[in-house]
């Protein structure tokens, strides 16, 4: 039935969209083991991405029509390279802080949302935007690191970028505890702060995940928990948000964090209203427009990032 069902699954996407099998350089990954929290180590490394137009022959997909390379580039401080024209500079920064559509994944570094809100606006972006990260994870990373002394400028603005994905990445979910083999930030509901990774602090939970998933009827229905939020899941996400915010704010002097909601992931009712109550700014995109997918099939493309960092700028020119 695993067999079939896969059967089906890929026939469906190949005759709907392109796709691509990808190839890259070995990424070295920087680990905070009391924190549960990944970055990429400083240097470059490249995806070649092998693309199928979707095309069949004889009933059978042709091979692959071209193929398309991107170059991702780290600095010395684990982020995301973003070039920036020094003469355009306007004396403030723009920290961008949140997951992989953050950091750009599949798309060059001059492609990204920070690359463009700094080319329109001036403000020299920072891009600590990581591949798989949550809410906790940007907590975690506020923890670990005085972004205060690796930014040039005094004054500025945060925008952290708000997907769907990320309140089962909080909750967390069953799949993201096995797929990361429990490598994931736990927050203290106490302290509201990170301590340790989820396998260390819920062991027996963990076990538990990992024995499901050994199960053909738990993949064959794609189970996942939690299958709905409730209202307490919406309030903890807040709360990290919330303490994140607090935490820029002692380390850069001023409260000039941002929610962003991106383009096609409208914010549940519940979870706005909590923001608001908690005064967190939030500047809602979620039906400015639809999008394409880059090379990966999964990430926005060069001109979503470009429409969504165009609107944001003319907030803050």
């Amino acid at each position: 039935m695993l067999r079939w069902k896969h059967h089906i699954s890929q026939n469906s996407i190949q005759q709907s969209l392109p796709t691509a099998t990808t190839t890259q350089n070995k990424l070295t990954l920087i680990k905070y083991d009391s924190l549960g929290i990944i970055r990429p180590a400083p240097g470059q490394y490249e995806v070649v991405y092998s693309l199928n137009t979707g095309q069949e022959s004889k009933g059978k997909p042709t091979s692959a029509g071209k193929t398309v390379s991107v170059t991702y580039h780290i600095d010395s401080l684990d982020r995301r390279v973003t070039p920036f024209d020094d003469r355009q500079a306007v004396g403030k920064y723009a920290l961008f802080l949140g997951c992989s559509f953050t950091y750009g994944e599949s798309v060059a570094d001059t492609s990204t949302l920070p690359y463009f809100f700094g080319k329109e606006t001036g403000y020299r972006p920072y891009n600590y935007g990581v591949s798989g990260y949550s809410p906790a994870h940007m907590l975690a990373l506020m923890q670990a690191v005085n972004m205060r002394s690796e930014v040039l400028e005094k004054d500025g603005v945060a925008f952290y970028t708000y997907i769907e994905d990320h309140l089962a990445r909080v909750a967390p979910s069953t799949k993201w505890i096995y797929n990361s083999n429990g490598y994931w930030p736990n927050v203290d509901p106490g302290t509201m702060t990170v301590k340790g990774t989820y396998a260390e602090r819920h062991p027996v939970s963990y076990s538990l995940i990992r024995g499901m998933y050994k199960s053909n009827i738990v993949n064959l229905f794609n189970i996942n928990f939690p299958r709905r939020y409730t209202v307490g899941q919406y309030q903890r996400f807040v709360d990290i948000v919330k303490k994140t915010e607090e935490r820029y704010i002692q380390q850069f002097g001023n409260d000039n964090f941002y929610v962003v909601v991106f383009p096609a992931y409208p914010m549940a009712p519940e979870l706005r209203q909590l923001f608001e109550q908690e005064h967190i700014k939030v500047i809602d995109y979620s039906a400015l427009c639809s999008w394409k997918t880059a090379y990966d099939g999964m990430h926005p493309d060069e001109a979503c990032y470009r429409h969504v960092a165009s609107n944001l700028a003319k907030m803050f020119k």
